[in-house]
């Protein structure tokens, strides 16, 4: 059976409640990513993830949210236009936690960068 995600919504400060990142979590598993703004895609790192939900100090910056709210936020946190499906989360976990590449989720109908090579 599979597990289901945990979305969350995280917040530059208590203050500023726009959307400023997201985490997406499997806590059976204990692997999760995050969007990555300096490179544009998600990466994979538990450890960061884990330890800033764990930061007391962390409480106010982030609300767990469910996949239709981070669909919504998805195109303002990360400048896309849509939220990878469960199954390509599932896939970026599993290459994640293989010490692969997590890299770009391929977009459906769009070309593959690389494919060009």
């Amino acid at each position: 059976m599979d597990r289901t995600l945990t979305y969350y919504a995280v917040y530059r400060s208590d203050e500023n409640r726009v959307p400023a990142g997201l985490f997406v979590l499997d806590a059976g598993r204990g692997e999760a990513l995050l969007w990555d703004h300096r490179c544009g895609w998600w990466a994979y790192d538990p450890n960061l993830v884990v330890r800033f939900l764990d930061d007391y100090q962390n409480i106010d910056r982030y609300d767990n949210v469910d996949r239709a709210e981070a669909e919504r936020i998805a195109p303002i946190v990360t400048g896309s236009p849509g939220l990878p499906d469960e199954a390509a989360f599932r896939l970026m976990l599993v290459n994640g936690a293989a010490g692969l590449d997590v890299g770009r989720p391929a977009q459906s109908g769009a070309a593959d960068p690389a494919g060009d090579r």
